[in-house]
């Protein structure tokens, strides 16, 4: 029995932040987990997760499924991070390191002493390396074994700025979480527009001072003016919060928006969903997407999206199929392609079961599952080799038992 423990995969996932808060980064942290338990069903794993800033409460069941996950927390103190780091790893041995954010590589400076012949892997997101990095991450890069990122914008970016070989860069496009398509998809199957009104604008996305321009909500409120004079029925809703939120709030009033702009902050999944349901005509003009799950959300409910050909969009949102691509920073641009779908009910419905269906065949959590167990099986293949052999050995000895 000590023999077949031995010989399943050990994987440690290292990341700044998995439950705490709610984001972009967050999420595929957790979807991350939730693959890897499910490839813990077909390959017997030894699944760790180390996680920066979350704390013991913040943790859900020890359990994702009937896989085992264990959990450990560690404060954002330095030392404290690379001694817990250093722990894990030489109580794990593990035949395979991700990291989920490259601000962590550091860490990876001493994976040589620790465990020789693990392969490390990171995740790149998008924006965080789409600029050159200097200090101990920059000097870290080199240990990276692969390079995992969703889109091959970014993927480009890595060559282009850190000349990391395109053979070690992997395309992983990301998925939606099995939640926002198990819960509410009859729904939205039985009733495509159940309280559609065909003026409803919707924008999904933490509004963050640092990314005010870059993600574009101050260039829908400016070409908001340009999109009433032709329809005075439409009212705009953003869904997120930040700290550009008064500000946003103030822009509205200097462009006497009034009651046709409206911020909610935040809102729980549930919430969103039926903003999602209640919606039209999904907006973000962002430059600076790496991916931009909000696009599967909004094309998962059968939404138009108008958004910029800039960054990753182009390679989620397919322009003039399920959604209108406009220039970078265009307000007159962007203007006319609201009024455009506004105008014809008929291409906003076509866009949306055509998003609807792109969605279906790229973007669910199977394909998310399937995209990173091939990774998987081509980085640490021996390892994976054992584990299924061992684990075809332990359920045939079981049949064996059991007749």
């Amino acid at each position: 029995m000590k023999a077949l423990r031995k010989r399943r995969l050990r994987v440690l996932l290292v990341g700044t932040e998995f439950f705490r808060s709610y984001g972009g980064i967050q999420s595929i942290n957790r979807l991350l987990v939730r693959a890897f338990c499910e490839m813990g069903r077909r390959t017997p794993m030894d699944l760790e997760v180390l996680s920066f800033t979350d704390g013991p409460e913040h943790f859900p069941s020890a359990n994702c499924g009937d896989s085992p996950v264990r959990w450990f927390g560690a404060s954002r103190r330095r030392t404290a991070i690379a001694l817990e780091f250093a722990k894990r790893v030489s109580i794990v041995r593990p035949d395979l390191v991700l990291f989920t954010h490259v601000s962590l590589l550091p860490l990876a400076e001493v994976m040589p002493l620790l465990a020789p012949g693990t392969h490390i892997a990171a995740l790149a997101h998008g924006t965080e390396v789409w600029k050159p990095l200097g200090g101990k991450v920059k000097r870290a890069m080199p240990r990276v074994d692969s390079w995992v990122t969703p889109s091959a914008f970014t993927a480009g970016k890595l060559t282009e700025v850190h000349s990391i070989p395109k053979e070690r860069i992997n395309v992983i496009a990301h998925g939606l979480d099995p939640d926002w398509t198990a819960e509410g998809s009859a729904e939205i199957t039985a009733n495509p527009s159940p309280v559609r009104t065909g003026m409803s604008l919707l924008s999904v996305t933490r509004l963050s001072r640092a990314d005010r321009q870059g993600k574009g909500i101050e260039l829908v409120l400016r070409a908001l003016p340009a999109v009433l004079e032709r329809h005075p029925g439409v009212r705009y809703t953003v869904v997120g919060g930040g700290a550009d939120l008064p500000a946003m709030a103030d822009l509205i009033q200097k462009l006497g928006l009034g009651a046709r702009a409206t911020l909610t902050g935040a809102r729980q999944l549930e919430v969103l969903r039926q903003a999602y349901l209640e919606s039209d005509v999904f907006v973000l003009p962002t430059q600076v997407e790496g991916f931009g799950v909000v696009f599967l959300e909004a094309m998962y409910s059968r939404l138009p999206v108008v958004a910029v050909q800039a960054a990753a969009t182009p390679e989620v949102v397919e322009d003039g199929v399920t959604g209108i691509l406009v220039p970078p920073g265009d307000s007159s641009a962007l203007a006319a392609a609201l009024v455009a779908l506004f105008s014809n009910e008929n291409r906003r419905r076509a866009m949306g079961e055509a998003g609807r269906r792109r969605v279906e065949r790229m973007y669910c959590f199977e394909h998310f599952t399937q995209r990173w167990e091939l990774w998987l099986a081509s980085q640490v293949p021996e390892a994976l080799y054992a584990a299924r052999q061992i684990g075809t050995f332990a359920s045939m000895s079981a049949a064996a038992g059991a007749a």
